[in-house]
Order: C-alpha cells, then structure tokens, then sequence
C-alpha cells in the first residue's frame, strides 16, 4: 500500500509527526521496529511497579506555559496522570557533603540559592537574567506569529556553558552548583553549549512534574490518537533498506522483505543508523562523514529498584549527587572509583503516596565499559555479562546507602540496564542517552537540519534539536512545518 507520509521510528518525535499529519488528513504509516512504542518514553513493569527508562519529569506544564499549551494541541491535556513536585526544591544537588535547592520560579530561585550564598545576587541574578534571555530567543518555544526566519537563538550554540558560569560569579562552590543537573544533558566542560542547559533549566523552573504510571501514557494517547485519524501503526517492522526511484525515496523495505511506499517519508531514526542502511548519492560523502564524525553522548547505567511497600518515604524531589570535587568529572572515573556520581528519581506510589514504589539511579557508563558485549543482543549477552552488572549494582547500592541509610533493606528486587540496552531498545548510536553531542566550538558540525537532499526525506528527533520532551516536540513542529508550512501550523497549536 502507497501512504502519504510514511515515518520510521516511533520515539515521541515520530509520534508526534504522525499525529500532526495524520490530523491534518494525510495518510500517514508510522512504522516501529520494536514490539513497545516510544523510544525514550518506554516504560517496562516488574514486581506490579512501573519503570521509566528515559522521561523522568517534564517542565513547563501549568497552565499557560509552553509545553502545556503543546500537549493541548496534542490531546494529551487532562489525559496523563502528573504530580507536581516540590516547588521549593524540585532538584537537590548534593556536593560537597551539602544539599542544594533548585526552586521554581524565577524569583524564588534567586531567593533560595541566596540562603546557601548571600553575596551571589549580581551572579544569581545574571544566570536567570539569561536564562530568560535564552528562552526569549525561541519563536517556538514562545510561540510567536511568524514573521521571517529568527536564528538569533543559534548564537548561544556558539557560547559555552561553563565560561559563561566562569564570567559571572568566581565562588567554585556556586559554579559546581548551577551546573549541578549536567547529567540531564551529559554535559562536556570544553563543548556543550550554553544553549542546552539554559533552554532546559529555562523549562523545569518554570514548573516541574513527575509522570504517575510511566511516561509511555503519552505513547498511548498519542497512538490511540493517531489510529483514529485514519493513521497506520505497524509494530516489529524494523526498516531494512531504502528504496530510490528517479533521486526519490520511493519505499522503505521493512524486514527484508515487505514493501512500503510513500510519497513524503520522515526519519525518527538515529541519523548514524538510517546512513548505515541508505545508499543514494543524493547524499553526499562529505554531509556522511560530518554526520558519522559527530561525537555521541555519554552512555548511561541504571538501577531500577522495586520498593517493599511502605519502607522507603516518598521524595518530591530529584536528587544530584557527587562524589568527586568537580561536577564535570561525573564521567571521568576508574573501575576503582566508578561511579562518580549519580541522578535520583522517586516515582510515587499511586495507592500510598507517602511511600516510594521504585527508585531509578542513573549514573555514567562508557560505550567501551560493555564493548565486548555489543555483537549480543537481548537476554542473550551470558553470564558474565550478567554477573557484571550485577556487581555493579551492588556498588551502586553501597553508595547510595552512605547518604540512605539501610535502604538495602527497603529494597523488594531491583534490576538493570546499560548502554547496551539503550542502544537495543532505543537505537541510539553506542546506547548515548541523549544522541548526539553539541560542541559550541563549531556548532554547524554537530548541527542536523530536518531538511535533506533527498528531497522527500525530513529528519525528526532528539538529535536533529535537542533532546527532552520540549525539545522534541519543536523539532516535530520544525519538521511537519516543512510540509504544512510554520504560521499555518502554530497557529493551529496557539489556538489549540
């Protein structure tokens, strides 16, 4: 069968896609090589608890705020269980033996950062000064009318995170703290630039909230949505080549073997991945390399705890810890040290909410940590593999145990993922947790337009602008515009 738009790759970007196509009456084909919808939005249940495996909170979701009015148009307002979180310290960063609050809203934010450093308001006050600043740049983000091409966003692609932490305050304690939540972006000391954390921080100060049930809740509605609106889901159809006719895309080959064609196709996929199976000359040598060249994220090991009931009190917060002097250290550990620190999320028990359900615990781990393994595939990668990863957590839990006491004895069973995983379940490059790596240092090289040379193919995703449900979701605007056009499509979404 001929579709209108045929979509590889159901990560939320593809979903997304899907619907905004599918409700503006084209015939869409969302194609997904796994059984589970989702990509990042996965979610799995083990012992009655529901695990996420890469949405653990989103900002900017009261009333009026920008991903509220984004999930309006999307018909998931009202339909996903949230909670809010705590709104005088959603993040805690612990360093140095000392806890530290991130508090929503603007003014509160100053204010309690100034309870831990009372001459910092100059500093304080200049880092939210440019966070609005950052956030203003963004038409989408805004969603302003449309009036011609706005990049002044992309000059912050060009300044770096932490010499712009350096020029505004000198306390090393006060640096290590604002830049205490890198790990939601794998941030790089020399690379990433000041546009990632600031958009993202720029979002959860805002407001702050955790999924009850899993993030896979938006999967769903979003499917259920898409089915509807006369769109095609077809699961465990994994694309296997692409099809030219005439420097068209004409098809996609799922399986080896069954044919789909289409007239506009998008690619939810890993660029690196959809290059290694797509053979045209459309594309040149010089755009393969600079995509295949560009530098992944850091990997990430997780720890999924399963709670006895009533044992472990709920945190409305997540917490940042560090073990090491300098925040930007996190990935740079040893088999001795490892691990250097790690990210905390608590999800709420839906029947008690007094009491923890599961904990998940991510810290870093390198590609080369599980490279002998990376010819395996799930549940078949042996017993020493196994045996790594449970030694690994049982470290884990060591830790975690100097700053909670006998939580060893809160714990039901627990169980774990790696890079490897990630890379399975997802099909990122080398199982990186958030896709490629920005470099500010030369931000076209690591940058991927939506927009090819193959002229009926667009990119959508993580990778294509940046990572995190806000990200994602004006990248899919960007990439349905190329087909709707901008003005027409945010007005649909402004007045949704």
């Amino acid at each position: 069968m001929k579709y209108d738009v045929v979509i590889v790759g159901s990560g939320l970007g593809g979903l997304q896609c899907a619907y905004i196509l599918s409700k503006e009456g084209y015939n869409v084909c969302l194609l997904e090589k796994n059984l589970q919808l989702g990509g990042c939005l996965q979610t799995f249940k083990r012992d009655g608890s529901i695990f996420d495996t890469g949405m653990h909170y989103i900002g900017s979701m009261d009333e009026g705020q920008t991903l509220e009015k984004y999930f309006r148009y999307f018909g998931l307002s009202g339909k996903i269980k949230l909670k809010r979180m705590d709104q005088d310290g959603y993040d805690v960063v612990r360093f140095g033996g000392k806890e530290y609050k991130f508090a929503m809203g603007h003014d509160r934010f100053i204010d309690t950062m100034l309870q831990y450093f009372p001459n910092e308001r100059e500093a304080l006050t200049k880092y939210i000064a440019k966070i609005k600043e950052v956030s203003n740049s963004v038409d989408l983000y805004n969603m302003r009318d449309f009036k011609g091409v706005n990049t002044s966003y992309f000059e912050y692609f060009g300044m770096g995170i932490n010499d712009f932490i350096d020029s505004i305050t000198s306390n090393p304690t006060l640096k290590s703290v604002l830049l205490g939540t890198l790990s939601l972006y794998a941030g790089v000391k020399d690379k990433t630039p000041l546009y990632i954390p600031l958009i993202i921080h720029s979002s959860y100060i805002e407001s702050a909230y955790r999924f009850v049930d899993g993030g896979s809740q938006i999967t769903e509605v979003l499917a259920q949505s898409i089915e509807l609106q006369g769109g095609t889901i077809l699961k465990k159809s994994e694309v296997t080549n692409f099809i030219f006719n005439n420097n068209k895309l004409e098809a996609v080959e799922i399986n080896h073997s069954e044919r789909i064609e289409g007239r506009i196709f998008i690619s939810n996929m890993h660029p690196k991945k959809m290059l290694e199976i797509m053979e045209t000359p459309l594309l040149k040598p010089a755009y393969r390399h600079r995509i295949n060249d560009i530098e992944d994220t850091c990997g990430i090991f997780s720890l999924y705890m399963v709670m006895k009931k009533n044992s472990f009190k709920y945190l409305n917060q997540n917490y940042y810890h560090f073990d090491t002097d300098n925040v930007w250290d996190g990935d740079k550990y040893t088999e001795e040290n490892w691990p250097r620190g790690y990210m905390m999320h608590v999800s709420p028990d839906s029947e008690n909410e007094g009491y923890a359900d599961n904990i998940i615990i991510n810290t870093y781990m390198h590609w080369d940590d599980v490279k002998g393994w990376e010819n395996t595939t799930v549940e078949k990668r042996g017993d020493d593999y196994k045996a790594m990863k449970q030694r690994k957590a049982e470290i884990l839990i060591d830790v975690l145990e100097r700053n909670y006491p006998e939580l060893r004895k809160c714990i039901k069973s627990y169980y774990t993922s790696t890079p490897l995983t990630y890379r399975d379940y997802t099909g990122t490059s080398r199982g990186s947790i958030y896709g490629v790596l920005k470099d500010f240092h030369n931000p076209l090289k690591s940058m991927i337009l939506p927009k090819t040379k193959v002229p009926n193919l667009l990119l959508t995703g993580q990778n294509i602008n940046i990572h995190g449900v806000v990200g994602v979701t004006i990248c899919s605007i960007i990439t349905c515009s190329e087909i709707l056009g901008m003005s027409y499509l945010i007005n649909k979404v402004r007045h949704a």
